[in-house]
């Protein structure tokens, strides 16, 4: 169908939180995880217990299906947001020419002592951020009062079927989400909560090669095939978050337990891979690969995307941090690996793939991936990430846009589709004056062409409406996706129109002086009723639209 499939119900019960990504919840019975004593601290007023937590440790258990479930689940406003940025920042973080994807100028074998892998990476300039623009950065504080799953200690818990389980993404996910609330409201609970996600993992780290890592404590089934990951096993997106929760909380604390936690973490990324011992860091093909899904008894993994990328994050804030030259040619070499692979993992008009393994539909993730390159671009300033990130884009709308749509009138038709996009049933109706329908997604049909509103309610309510220009479309801006930093273009015609937007839709317009070829600088790209336009940042028309085409984007 072209409605997201039945694992979408899965995910919308779970709590999502403002740019950081919160894991999902594992299906099947578990037995509890108790915290280790030294884990106990007392409880702070936010913090509502739900399950009393009991010692479990050696059974397997049952088996966690599919892979979906411990992953992130997206939050499309990470995507949206346009952080202000300074003159000086915007001037010192300005982009530099585009990269070509496929070619690599350097071997890390001449390069970094100390990394025990050999890849081939292109020579990225890393840039440390303002808060604005760091991964994982909030612009508003989550609630204080936690309505998520904990154990009576505050810590962050998946429950199924009545019992608990420590998870290590969602518990570092939550503390850099606590993090940024006490960096935005200076609340003491906020930070105090956050140690305690910190201290949980290290509680559980199972040391190996001189770093820590952080087991999953369930079984797991990947993907749904017969590959069943036998606990403990283990994940560098885990690795990695957990490192940057480390970093955030030794920049904001100063304490030395967060900086060694950093340091034994990081040193994780420097352990070869041997086969039922604890790793996650691999070369393929002469590429740097971070698993998500490190196979606990062999050296195999699915080469999910997105779990890469979110591991290189963690090796931004450790060599933001501490300007280690082997976190540095680490993350350049992972950043190579993810511009190299984005044509593999991109499905040109339809979303992109999870893994390279398995070549699954990414699914929700695809609105992640697009984040996650515009992130790049703003610790790169290299224009690549910005294309890839419009690539996709282009390929597949944003997840969780809902609006309200325009009917204009005349006639409409809702078509409802099967999982190929064939047409099952349709609907029309004729308006002899205009009316609106709520849309609960705006997304694409297989086979079809356009982009589709999912009808929620109305005459036409279980139905799909295209979108058609000054027929039927969202009313104001929908499917915004932001810039951290400045994306320089050319204007391509003229006269060039600019417009401004209001919240009911009306818009107004300008002939500007730009001629072609002027320079110019956009901070973001969005839908206005229906139309595709890009967003000036600043120079003489600053927060005026243009239309899609107007402008050249390098």
């Amino acid at each position: 169908m072209s409605q997201e499939p039945a694992a979408e119900a899965l995910r919308a019960h779970r709590w999502s939180r403002r740019a950081v990504l919160g894991a999902g919840l594992a299906t099947g019975g578990l037995w509890l995880l108790d915290e280790p004593a030294a884990a106990r601290p007392p409880g702070d007023p936010g913090a509502e217990p739900l399950l009393p937590g009991r010692a479990f440790l050696g059974s397997a258990g049952p088996i966690i299906d599919p892979a979906f479930e411990i992953s992130p689940t997206p939050d499309p406003t990470a995507l949206y947001d346009v952080p202000a940025l300074s003159a000086a920042d915007a001037r010192r973080l300005a982009p530099r020419r585009a990269s070509v994807p496929g070619v690599t100028a350097r071997s890390q074998s001449r390069a970094v002592s100390g990394v025990p892998f050999d890849f081939s990476y292109h020579p990225f300039e890393i840039r440390d951020l303002p808060d604005t623009i760091r991964p994982y950065y909030l612009r508003n504080p989550m609630p204080l009062v936690d309505t998520g799953v904990h154990d009576t200690s505050g810590v962050r818990m998946t429950l199924r079927y009545g019992r608990l389980y420590d998870h290590p993404v969602d518990q570092a996910q939550y503390g850099l989400a606590l993090v940024e609330s006490y960096r935005i409201t200076g609340n003491v609970a906020y930070l105090n909560r956050a140690k305690k996600q910190a201290q949980r993992l290290i509680d559980r780290r199972v040391g190996y090669g001189g770093g820590w890592f952080y087991p999953y404590p369930f079984r797991f089934q990947l993907h749904g095939s017969q590959e069943i990951y036998d606990p403990p096993w283990y994940s560098m997106m885990a690795q990695g978050q957990a490192l940057s929760l480390f970093c955030r909380l030794y920049r904001t604390t100063g304490g030395a337990r967060w900086r060694n936690a950093a340091n034994a973490t990081f040193a994780s990324f420097l352990v070869p891979p041997v086969a039922g011992r604890p790793w996650g860091v691999y070369v393929v093909a002469g590429r740097l690969w971070l698993e998500e899904y490190a196979n606990p008894k062999r050296i195999s993994g699915d080469l999910t995307y997105n779990g890469h990328n979110f591991a290189a994050f963690g090796l931004w804030d450790y060599w933001a941090m501490t300007g280690d030259e082997r976190a540095k040619v680490l993350l350049q070499g992972a950043l190579t690996t993810m511009r190299d692979v984005y044509a593999d993992i991109r499905n040109r008009h339809w979303r992109s793939k999870y893994c390279l393994r398995h070549r699954s539909d990414a699914n929700t993730y695809h609105t992640i991936h697009m984040t996650q390159h515009i992130q790049c671009y703003a610790i790169t300033g290299d224009p690549v990430f910005a294309q890839i990130a419009e690539l996709y884009y282009a390929d597949f709308p944003p997840h969780g846009v809902t609006g309200s749509v325009a009917l204009q009138p005349g006639r409409h038709t809702g078509y409802r589709f099967d999982s190929a996009g064939n047409v099952t049933a349709t609907r029309t109706i004729s308006l002899s004056r205009r009316s609106s329908a709520p849309s609960a997604a705006r997304l694409k049909v297989r086979r079809q062409d356009g982009t589709w509103y999912q009808i929620s309610a109305g005459t036409l309510a279980g139905y799909h409406l295209k979108e058609l220009r000054q027929h039927s479309y969202q009313v104001g801006e929908a499917a915004p996706m932001g810039y951290r930093i400045l994306r320089p273009a050319t204007v391509a015609v003229t006269p060039l129109t600019a417009y401004a937007i209001d919240a009911a839709g009306s818009m107004r317009s300008v002939v500007t002086d730009y001629q072609v070829g002027d320079s110019v600088n956009l901070d973001r790209q969005a839908v206005l009723n229906g139309v595709a336009h890009v967003r000036f940042a600043d120079g003489r028309y600053p927060e005026w639209w243009a239309g899609y085409p107007a402008v050249n984007r390098s």
